[in-house]
């Protein structure tokens, strides 16, 4: 997940596009430009504090992540929402993250052994919550490090890009729900548990906990969203669960 730039004094063009680009970026998978909001120019460019061209560059970088969408002659809008495109994310990630994973239990060394633990226990120093009930930052930021953690040993860029754009994506509705409420839900357990199964190089049982972890989070966003609630059918029929029949193991 890339973050919002933090650059402090005078820079470069090219280090200001790429901070225009981070700080749009943000703001959508915050939900501060929501789901559908015009991407008025003249209105960003006093707000960022940049002209229209590098704006319009940013437009067009987030495009390509799928965040923004491009209307002929009409500009930039925000990009929407909805359940199935959740879902379909679910899957794709589920997919890409448990074949990145399977390379990373197979090529991963000590020091990457020694990184995914370090990633793990720093995400559980972090508090999840603020106190303004929102998603805390710092966890936010070590739970983006610890997913990518978890995979870097794979040996393949391509993958890791995937994850890196799928995992902004899903991380935006889930922000999104975060405002309408959040279900119990042991997310310290279900980190470490797959950390223990990774580190055990049990690639069957980690790529199960995986697969299942991202289940249960879009699970819990279709039921805290009104937006993507829908009667039937149940999240669990369109999302692969398999870690459900995995036996308990010490």
């Amino acid at each position: 997940m890339a973050a919002p730039s933090r650059i402090r004094g005078p820079v470069s063009e090219p280090t200001l596009a790429s901070a225009v680009v981070d700080r749009l970026r943000g703001d959508i998978l915050h939900g501060v430009l929501p789901p559908g909001e015009k991407l008025r120019l003249e209105h960003l460019a006093p707000r960022y504090g940049v002209g229209r061209t590098p704006l319009r560059e940013a437009c067009c970088r987030l495009a390509s992540e799928g965040l923004v969408t491009i209307e002929d002659q009409r500009g930039f809008r925000v990009a929407p929402i909805s359940r199935a495109d959740i879902l379909d994310l679910t899957r794709t990630r589920q997919q890409i993250e448990t074949l990145a994973l399977r390379a990373a239990i197979i090529h991963g060394d000590i020091t990457w052994e020694g990184e995914v633990t370090a990633a793990l226990h720093r995400l559980l120093r972090s508090v999840q919550t603020s106190e303004r009930g929102t998603l805390d930052e710092a966890w936010e930021l070590e739970h983006a490090r610890f997913h990518a953690a978890l995979l870097s040993a794979c040996g393949s860029p391509w993958l890791l890009k995937f994850h890196a754009t799928l995992f902004d994506q899903t991380e935006r509705y889930r922000r999104l729900a975060q405002a309408h409420g959040k279900a119990g839900r042991d997310v310290e357990g279900e980190h470490t548990a797959l950390v223990r199964a990774t580190l055990d190089r049990d690639a069957e049982r980690a790529c199960a906990l995986l697969t299942e972890h991202l289940a249960r989070t879009t699970e819990l966003v279709l039921q805290v969203h009104p937006g993507l609630r829908a009667s039937a059918p149940s999240p669990q029929k369109n999302l692969p669960t398999k870690s459900r029949s995995l036996p308990a193991k010490d």
